[in-house]
């Protein structure tokens, strides 16, 4: 066991650096947000679920795409100037795609979002890393894991409520998003950067039975990409289900948002438990009972399973999540895993939607979606036991890029 580096000395942060941790609570609002409104909007209208499922899939795979650029192009250097410009790019391209009925302008809005989403998370990250605000990584991972959950789950509730408000409400909202995230970049106080910083260390835990191994950055990679497959074709398709079946928009966001709800205090709980996260017990557990949860919902596809097992896999999600941005910012090189990370969100959700769309035509029956994402989640989980076996030390720290 080679000699741990010690951690820089964390001074204390301006009051104001806290804001820069609601920037992705509020892009994640806006995120799931739109999402909820466009594929409601559509349900409601009587656009098809393979309607609805080409928009989602174009939305990822322009944010799949955008994210592995970024993943080569951001910096410690750069990364403000992408957050600011994204950010932007997120707040008009959003509103217009609000605004937009007609298939091909509501396309054309939903792929420029994902592009802008892809850039804001990149550097988000970047600049979470390299000014190390609020602390250690494991209570920034923390952090960032309950900003953009809650404010994921806000977004899927609100959406609910606005939408009843028509389309100028929901325009007039991400819009407000936007100016408030302006704002807090703006305000937010930029750390001293004298000595280390986060980034040029690796955090070690205090067991050294479970070090930390780079095998685990392809643990997370699978993990993220999972947990996408699972969670984005059960958000693009139970909105226009439920208003097909006569659900209100209120009650229908209800589960989605307890689901994001429970991720995020699971995703801030983690903190507590960072000695776990090197260890193939815990992500046997937690995965385990999220395909349980899947397979009650395929056997009994009613509405309030649906509500009690979603926050079941809320816990799930929570898990996945905190360990994926961990590992891929604890060693190796942190842009270029953060990048191959918000890739896989994208080329996870589109194969979730690709496979449950057509898993739910040839069986007939709606239900069929959650049986396709229990078999990916039991088959992906039987692959991470295989790559967490191969031990792999982490590199030797180099400076930030």
């Amino acid at each position: 066991m080679r000699p741990q580096k010690e951690l820089p000395e964390i001074k204390p942060q301006p009051l104001n650096t806290v804001g820069l941790y609601l920037c992705p609570a509020l892009m994640d609002w806006v995120v799931c947000f739109v999402s909820f409104a466009v594929f409601y909007a559509a349900g409601a209208r009587g656009a098809g679920l393979r309607e609805c499922g080409w928009l989602g899939m174009l939305y990822q795979a322009a944010y799949m795409a955008s994210s592995l650029v970024s993943g080569h192009v951001i910096t410690r250097r750069n990364a403000r100037a992408v957050l600011w410009v994204s950010t932007l790019g997120c707040g008009v391209s959003s509103a217009a795609a609000l605004g937009s009925s007609a298939f091909a302008y509501l396309a054309a809005g939903l792929i420029v979002f994902g592009a802008a989403v892809a850039w804001f998370f990149n550097s988000f990250q970047a600049v979470m890393r390299g000014e190390g605000a609020l602390g250690s990584l494991k209570s920034s991972v923390s952090l960032y894991t309950l900003s953009w959950c809650m404010g994921s789950a806000l977004g899927t509730l609100t959406s609910g409520w606005f939408f009843q408000g028509g389309v100028t409400a929901l325009v007039a909202a991400v819009l407000i998003a936007t100016a408030a995230m302006a704002i807090l970049l703006a305000r937010n106080a930029r750390p001293s950067t004298d000595g280390p910083l986060p980034e040029e260390t690796v955090e070690h835990g205090t067991r050294q039975k479970y070090p930390v191994s780079n095998a685990y950055i392809a643990v997370g990679w699978l993990m993220i990409f999972t947990v996408t497959f699972v969670q984005r074709p059960i958000f693009t398709f139970l909105p226009p289900l439920f208003a097909a079946e006569g659900i209100g928009s209120l009650q229908a966001s209800l589960p989605l948002f307890l689901h994001l709800a429970v991720s995020a205090v699971f995703g801030l709980f983690l903190y507590r438990y960072r000695d776990t996260l090197y260890r193939r017990t815990p992500f046997v557990i937690f995965q385990s009972a999220g395909a349980a949860a899947l397979c009650a919902m395929w056997r009994w596809p009613t509405y309030w399973v649906c509500f009690s097992m979603l926050c079941l896999l809320g816990i799930y999600a929570g898990y996945a999540y905190y360990c994926a941005v961990y590992y891929a910012s604890n060693s190796g090189r942190r842009s270029f895993n953060i990048g191959v990370n918000e890739a896989l969100v994208g080329f996870g959700s589109v194969a979730g939607i690709l496979l449950g769309d057509l898993w739910m035509r040839r069986s007939g029956s709606s239900a069929g979606l959650y049986l396709v994402c229990a078999a990916g989640l039991a088959l992906s989980l039987i692959v991470q036991l295989g790559l967490a076996r191969r031990p792999c030390p982490p590199q030797a720290s180099r400076p930030p890029s």
